[in-house]
């Protein structure tokens, strides 16, 4: 099992290195929830997400997956996040009187930056984080996610009533939910994109707070940066964001979301984002490629 986190850690930087692009530039997909990365598949060992799907398994899977959670994956995800992303965390004071469950949101901008609302955030605290069902077929990663607490978006209408089940139990447990309202993943990007209103709904309906983290991006500096040249990653708390009990369910929602993105927002206009990779369209990609062939 310990060699599994290891593997886990060594297939995430060697991935690193195959998805991001050297020339620093990435093409923006045509819509803002669009898939910049696209992960490896396993035609044969496809999930099935729907009504029928356990996110609890038995008691034994369960004991195995707080083991696996609070003494092997979280203290090495911790190792890793502080040496090799130079994780750096603010405004934690900011979760002390939150007793229950909450919905944790955040900007999706790094392969691995599930582990921020998992290992570095709060501790003793057990998060569970949504991810695309496409995630559980990466070699390594796709096995461990189930033992540590994933839960993969279900596939069919019927499947939502489940999965809303399970995120309300857990939540009722006094657990955090993580979700990526900005839906896909694109790497290393500074700004925000619009946020689908999926996230807030949990909040909403079970009047559980809403605890954005706002991911951002500093430059290597000094002698690490002839090591590492990819910039440190740092991570701000913000306040939590209660629902209006006063609106109506869907107004409640967008006020929510609304809120979450304004404070996030905010953050990042206070404190900057660097921009390691600079994204354009695939005309501007081509025209740059071509224009350097042509200096060849």
């Amino acid at each position: 099992m310990f060699d599994k986190s290891i593997n886990f850690v060594i297939l995430i930087t060697i991935m690193q290195k195959m998805i991001f692009p050297k020339d620093k530039l990435a093409i923006m997909p045509e819509t803002y929830d669009g898939i910049v990365v696209e992960n490896v598949e396993k035609k044969h060992n496809k999930l099935v997400v729907d009504e029928n799907y356990k996110y609890q398994k038995n008691w034994f899977f369960r004991t195995f997956q707080f083991v696996f959670y609070h003494f092997i994956a979280r203290p090495i995800f911790f190792l890793y996040g502080k040496i090799a992303l130079g994780i750096k965390v603010y405004g934690k004071k900011k979760l002390k009187n939150i007793k229950g469950g909450a919905i944790t949101v955040s900007n999706h901008v790094h392969y691995v930056d599930f582990m921020i609302a998992t290992a570095f955030v709060k501790r003793f605290r057990r998060s569970h984080i949504v991810s695309r069902k496409e995630n559980f077929n990466v070699p390594y990663v796709g096995k461990l996610m189930s033992a540590f607490g994933v839960m993969p978006l279900p596939d069919t209408t019927k499947a939502n009533m489940n999965f809303y089940r399970q995120i309300t139990t857990y939540l009722k447990k006094n657990r955090f939910v993580h979700i990526f309202p900005e839906g896909s993943m694109w790497p290393y990007y500074n700004k925000l994109r619009p946020f689908k209103s999926g996230a807030f709904h949990f909040s909403s309906k079970n009047n559980v707070p809403v605890i954005p983290y706002v991911i951002t991006f500093r430059k290597t500096k000094g002698l690490r940066r002839l090591v590492k040249k990819r910039p440190k990653l740092s991570v701000y708390i913000c306040d939590p964001i209660y629902p209006d009990l006063s609106k109506g369910t869907r107004e409640r929602n967008d006020d929510l979301r609304d809120r979450a993105q304004n404070a996030m927002q905010k953050v990042l206009d206070e404190h900057g984002s660097f921009e390691y990779y600079k994204y354009v369209t695939k005309e501007e990609f081509e025209k740059i490629q071509n224009e350097k062939q042509t200096k060849k």
